[in-house]
């Protein structure tokens, strides 16, 4: 651990920018092997606390589950999974921000399967900041699955809107269509109610579509609508296009990477662009296999600031507790469960 601090401090020293905040994050890039290659008897202790902290919230879900029904669940049905992760942001307007948070379910099998405790959000968002900013705790109800490709979930719960936590409903129906061509159309509509901030509206299409066994790409609209929510919009519509590209990797279950395009529109007080945003994003699993990170360089063109060139660097480290608690590095990432199957 010693050697670690030291090869930070000296990373920092030699890529020090007039003081730059980005030299920590560089810093903590190029130190990352060091970790990697931490003695067994330390990886020995990070696991030991690792599995203690996935006990723990096992039991706590089973806990929960026992209110519903007295009777033993079966082990397997346990989904419990929670994914928590730290998260070091330089923006060359902004400057440096740290933060971190969780996301996943706490899984209820003696209800049948149909009620899960959500944190976060477990869905594949466009937008993963802005997912990440609501800072929400739900209880989900599923209906029962009658075999269609169209899917109604229903959630209430507590979720942070105007600068306070609320309480809120939520109904969102997702629905996909045969083509017959390789694209898939995946239409999603999702209605919010807030004590505070009133109605909330979100629609989305997303277009799947496999370019090859190495390539699929997605390209994303989505419309948004806030009633009582003037930070967000400036008190109209939002409308916002995100175009991905992902590409197959040799070691497809070790790293993953994307490329995205991202437009951001206002119609208020004016119809305008508000930012547009081009990255990478690249995510690797440790050698403990429940522990990954991501690395995200990026520009993006602010409106605030006359849509100058702005660059952008994101670090995250994020690790898995609960059952099943191999880092799948494709949750999350991928839009798709083995897109490339598609191609073929």
């Amino acid at each position: 651990m010693r050697l670690i601090i030291t090869r930070i401090a000296a990373f920092r020293r030699t890529f020090s920018v007039s003081g730059s905040p980005l030299a920590l994050v560089l810093a903590l890039v190029l130190a990352a092997p060091q970790f990697v290659a931490a003695g067994e008897n330390e990886a020995s202790f990070i696991d030991e606390v690792h599995d203690n902290w996935s006990d723990t919230v096992l039991n706590t879900a089973d806990t929960i589950d026992s209110f519903f029904s007295e009777l033993p669940a079966d082990e397997e049905s346990q989904k419990t999974r929670l994914r928590v992760y730290l998260k070091l942001r330089y923006d060359g307007h902004d400057g440096t921000g740290l933060g971190g948070g969780l996301r996943g379910k706490l899984s209820l099998p003696r209800t049948e399967k149909r009620l899960n405790i959500i944190f976060g959000s477990d869905d594949h968002e466009a937008n993963r900041d802005r997912a990440e900013d609501d800072q929400n705790i739900s209880l989900r109800l599923k209906p029962r699955p009658d075999g269609r490709r169209d899917k109604l979930r229903f959630d209430i719960g507590i979720r942070k809107r105007i600068g306070k936590y609320q309480l809120y409903g939520r109904v969102k129906h997702r629905k996909s269509y045969i083509t017959g061509g390789p694209s898939v159309p995946i239409l999603t509509n999702t209605l919010y109610y807030f004590t505070s901030a009133k109605f909330e509206y979100n629609g989305r299409l997303d277009l799947d579509r496999p370019l090859s066994s190495q390539f699929f790409f997605r390209p994303t609209s989505e419309i948004r609508w806030y009633e009582n929510n003037p930070e967000m919009c400036s008190d109209g519509f939002c409308f916002d296009q995100y175009f991905s590209l992902y590409q197959r990797m040799k070691r497809e279950k070790q790293q993953a990477i994307a490329y995205d395009l991202d437009f951001s529109f206002r119609n208020q007080p004016d119809f305008e662009l508000n930012d547009a945003n081009l990255k990478l994003r690249y995510r690797r699993v440790t050698s403990l296999d429940w522990l990954f990170w991501e690395i995200e360089p990026g520009v993006h063109f602010p409106a605030e600031h006359d849509h100058d060139a702005t660059f952008r660097f994101t670090l995250r480290l994020e690790g898995v507790f609960g059952h099943n608690d191999i880092a799948n590095i494709n949750q999350d990432f991928l839009p798709i469960n083995d897109p490339w199957k598609r191609s073929n």
